[in-house]
């Protein structure tokens, strides 16, 4: 790069001699940072005034134990806080912060004090920047000026060749994006031609389909209204059909109940008519029409009428005259009725009266009668919610306090342990008697106990207490001797044995005493077998001598866990060990 002629001048600028003969950019330097002590000041009043809350005045506890004092305090306390909860409010809530914040400059502020002395620091600053009258400079060290010198230089060496570079590759680059350009503008109109094409297209075809849809859109409305006045002249027809059902159905009806109505004699002359049309046998039955018949029952049914041939119907009246002579008897009727009624009149009269009385006195006897079931209602009611309340109280009585005061573990559990301590005391079992004269039995005699105990003096339990002591004693220097002489023995025999060349292994072992000091009173023997005998196995001498022992020493013991090891070989005793 030295050796090609530059396109760029760059002029470079000499650097700067310094007294320490050292070249040191003059754009960096390092300056120490300023430390501002920042100092709080006192708040304004009107900051105080605003943003300070009443302060709550406690008393003290001697003073609050004082009647008189309190009921004052209390409402002097309620004013305070009312007034401190309306200052709060009072104050916006973007300045909330400003509560604190003056509290805590409120309390640490302090006042200077006026007898302060101004020092050398203070009045010159640089003084701490001067060693023996030389002012001295924090710059950078010389191989870190060195290296940004070298770093600068490279810098400007590559930013010379980049831009060199870039001037040279200007005409080339412009050709390409030229050439980029015009077979960019080729494919966009190729692409909108093709665009066109298929607008004009789809723009055909669109109007082609709009087209057969109107042609469509026309006959169906044709349709629609084809088939709107069928659907009417169709209900028109139905509604004819029903109505005619109907009227038809009530001629039925009243032509049935004008031929109850008719004379027997009548009925008699025109009896084939009635089989016809089945008026004695269907009797008040007037049809199977229902309401829940639709439009094809009720058409099948006027289909077969008319398809049948129509009978023509017995008529009463035949002739004008015979409508009168039935008013006529109807007159007469009447005429006999109102005469036998004028003459009764007096008796109707009293009737009423007795009858309104007598519905007055059932009116009455229904009212008391109505009050009386009310009442008993009531009470009915009562007895019914006084017997549901007792019932859950006994369900809850019978499965809670009396469970658990009776049927419980615990009590169960109890009741055994109380026949069992009353059956060994008093040799007896407990019958007839409940928890708590089996308990009342046993406390007393343990209260007894209690008493006698408390009677005897200290002397003489002292005094058993050594007579018991001497008694094992004496028993234990038996036992010694006796393990002694039966030692004594077992070797004589053992040495008989072998002079006479028998086996020894089989022979009954004694105790051995011959041990060290240090160790217990019983020593478990490991070479000891603990395997079970059988049951049908004959005891030894030795064995029968043992159980003897047992049963004079313990005569109330279950035997049973002391004969899996009948040997005396499990527990060593010490002869020199005493009681």
């Amino acid at each position: 790069m030295e050796n090609d002629t530059p396109s760029i001048v760059i002029n470079v600028p000499k650097p700067r001699a310094f007294q320490n003969s050292f070249w040191m950019p003059p754009e960096k330097k390092v300056t120490m940072p300023r430390i501002s002590k920042r100092t709080l000041r006192k708040p304004s009043e009107t900051t105080l005034k605003r943003y300070t809350l009443p302060q709550t005045e406690i008393l003290p506890v001697e003073k609050l134990k004082r009647a008189k004092i309190l009921l004052p305090y209390k409402m002097y306390s309620k004013a305070q806080n009312r007034d401190r909860f309306l200052k709060m409010v009072a104050i916006p809530i973007h300045e909330k912060y400003k509560i604190i914040s003056t509290d805590i400059k409120k309390r640490l502020y302090i006042r200077d004090s006026s007898e302060d002395v101004a020092t050398v620091p203070d009045i010159e600053d640089a003084i701490n920047r001067c060693v023996f009258e030389r002012s001295f400079r924090f710059d950078n060290f010389i191989y870190k000026s060195f290296k940004n010198s070298i770093n600068r230089t490279l810098q400007i060496k590559l930013e010379t060749g980049l831009r060199k570079d870039c001037n040279l590759n200007v005409e080339t680059n412009f050709r390409n994006e030229k050439r980029i350009f015009n077979l960019t503008l080729e494919r966009l109109t190729d692409q909108a031609k093709y665009f066109d094409t298929f607008i004009s297209e789809d723009y055909k075809n669109s109007r082609g389909l709009l087209a057969t849809w109107d042609k469509l859109k026309d006959q169906v409305e044709s349709k629609s209204l084809e088939l709107e006045n069928l659907a009417a002249e169709k209900f028109t027809i139905m509604a004819r059909i029903i109505g005619l059902e109907y009227r038809f159905s009530l001629q039925q009806k009243y032509g049935r109940f004008l031929y109850y109505l008719s004379p027997p004699s009548w009925r008699l002359r025109h009896r084939d008519f009635a089989k016809s049309v089945e008026i004695e046998a269907r009797g008040f039955d007037y049809g199977d029409s229902c309401e829940e018949d639709n439009f094809t029952v009720i058409f099948e049914k006027m289909q077969k009428l008319c398809a049948s041939t129509p009978i023509k119907p017995a008529l009463y009246f035949s002739q004008p005259k015979d409508l009168i002579d039935v008013f006529e008897a109807m007159e007469k009727q009447q005429l006999h009725h109102f005469a036998h009624v004028n003459q009764l009149t007096p008796y109707t009269k009293i009737l009423r009266d007795e009858i309104k009385v007598l519905g007055e006195m059932i009116d009455k006897d229904t009212a008391s009668i109505k009050n009386y079931i009310k009442k008993f209602e009531n009470i009915l009611m009562q007895s019914e919610e006084r017997c549901d309340y007792l019932k859950a109280k006994f369900f809850k009585i019978l499965f809670g306090l009396f469970f658990d005061s009776v049927a419980a573990i615990d009590v169960l559990k109890l009741q055994l342990n109380l026949e069992f301590c009353f059956e060994k005391v008093f040799y007896e079992k407990p019958s007839n008697m409940d928890i708590v004269a089996v308990a009342s039995a046993i406390e007393g005699l343990y209260m007894d106990y209690s008493k006698r105990l408390d009677t005897v003096k200290s002397t003489s339990v002292r005094r058993a207490i050594t007579r018991c002591v001497n008694a094992e004693k004496v028993k234990l220097r038996r036992a010694v001797h006796a393990a002694n002489e039966l030692r004594l023995f077992h070797r004589l025999e053992r040495e008989l044995l072998q002079a006479h060349g028998l086996d020894t292994q089989n022979v009954y072992k004694p105790v051995d005493t011959r041990l060290s000091k240090t160790t217990n009173k019983f020593k478990f023997d490991r070479n000891c077998k603990n395997d079970k005998k059988d049951k049908n196995e004959i005891l030894t001498e030795a064995e029968k001598e043992y159980l003897h022992l047992f049963t004079d020493w313990t005569p109330n013991e279950d035997p049973a866990k002391y004969l899996q090891s009948l040997t005396l070989n499990d527990y060593v005793v010490n002869p020199d060990d005493k009681l």
